[in-house]
């Protein structure tokens, strides 16, 4: 992924720490202050489990690339759950996501995955993704992108492929900035499933 990303925007760093609170009451003021506070209470309400919020920093994220700046995550079938879908169905309707929304939640409806080690574990999860998802918004960045792990076969593209890398940039069309790397060709515009 890091290959491909880089070959297409230059510049790509993996496992990137943000200087980011992970607690909704430092983005009150925000215009994702008032949906932070509803999602985080909402997902305490769902299992009981209010606790949830463990670190003082939004994790560290997948990939990170720096221009246009935007990051993106890479879900596998545990970042569908029960939580998630809950956090999801709260963002606001107008808000620019880097990824299909009403896919995702089709997913989290169909994988219905589940972790209890420890027992809020969904809820973390749920909730630093949420934060991935909004934070960055406010500091500048574009939409992160979300790729589902299953979607493709990911690790079989090569980055030094001009056949791959058009069959990556139109799995990013979409969702990603426009990129400006050498190895852009123009595409016919993608339609997502339902």
């Amino acid at each position: 992924m890091r290959e491909l990303l880089t070959a297409l925007y230059g510049e790509c760093r993996i496992n990137v720490l943000f200087p980011w609170s992970a607690r909704p009451e430092d983005y009150e003021k925000s215009a994702i202050g008032y949906s932070l506070a509803r999602i985080r209470a909402a997902l305490g309400d769902l299992r009981g489990h209010s606790g949830f919020i463990k670190s003082a920093q939004v994790p560290p994220c997948d990939y990170y690339v720096s221009n246009p700046p935007f990051i993106l995550e890479f879900d596998e079938s545990q970042h569908f759950t029960r939580p998630r879908l809950t956090s999801l169905s709260l963002y606001p309707d107008d808000l620019k996501l880097g990824f299909p929304r009403p896919l995702w939640m089709k997913l989290c409806r169909q994988i219905d995955a589940r972790d209890d080690m420890p027992i809020d574990r969904d809820e973390r999860r749920a909730w630093y993704d949420t934060l991935r998802d909004l934070v960055p918004t406010v500091n500048g960045f574009k939409p992160t992108v979300r790729l589902y792990a299953e979607e493709l076969e990911w690790c079989s593209l090569d980055s030094g492929s001009a056949r791959d890398l058009e069959l990556f940039q139109l799995s990013l069309q979409g969702r990603a900035p426009t990129a400006l790397g050498p190895h852009i060709v123009n595409l016919p515009p993608k339609t997502i499933p339902d």
